[in-house]
C-alpha cells in the first residue's frame, strides 16, 4: 500500500474525531477544576502517540512530527493536570493535521 493511501481522510479521521471528544471532556473538566483531567489527558497522549506512529509508518519517516513536537509532548507528559498541557496537546493535534495535509499535497504532486 502506498503511503498516500495510508494518509487518507478515512484512515485518519477516527483519530481526530476521538481527539475532539477527549478535548471537549478536558475543556469541561478544566472549567470545573476537576482533578480527573490528569486521567483524561493520558488518553489524549496515547491517542497522539498512535496517530504519530501511524503517520511515521505510512511515510516511512521516523522523524515525522510537528515543529518541536518531542519537547512539547514532554511538557504535556510532565504536567498532565494543567490547562497549559491540555492546550499544548490540542495545538500538537492541530499542527499535526496541517502537517499531514501538506504531506498529502506533496505526495499527490510526486505521483502526478
Amino acid at each position: 500500500m502506498k503511503s498516500s493511501q495510508k494518509l487518507t481522510k478515512e484512515q485518519l479521521d477516527p483519530y481526530f474525531l476521538e481527539w475532539d471528544r477527549i478535548a471537549k471532556d478536558l475543556a469541561l473538566l478544566h472549567s470545573q477544576r476537576n482533578k480527573r483531567s490528569k486521567e483524561v489527558i493520558q488518553a489524549g497522549i496515547e491517542l497522539y502517540y498512535q496517530l504519530l506512529a501511524h503517520c511515521r509508518e505510512a511515510l516511512q519517516d521516523s522523524g515525522f512530527q510537528p515543529l518541536n513536537g518531542s519537547e512539547r509532548l514532554s511538557f504535556v507528559e510532565s504536567s498532565p493536570g494543567t490547562y497549559a498541557a491540555y492546550r499544548q496537546l490540542d495545538e500538537l493535534f492541530t499542527e499535526l493535521k496541517k502537517t499531514i495535509a501538506r504531506k498529502r499535497i506533496d505526495l499527490k504532486r510526486l505521483n502526478e
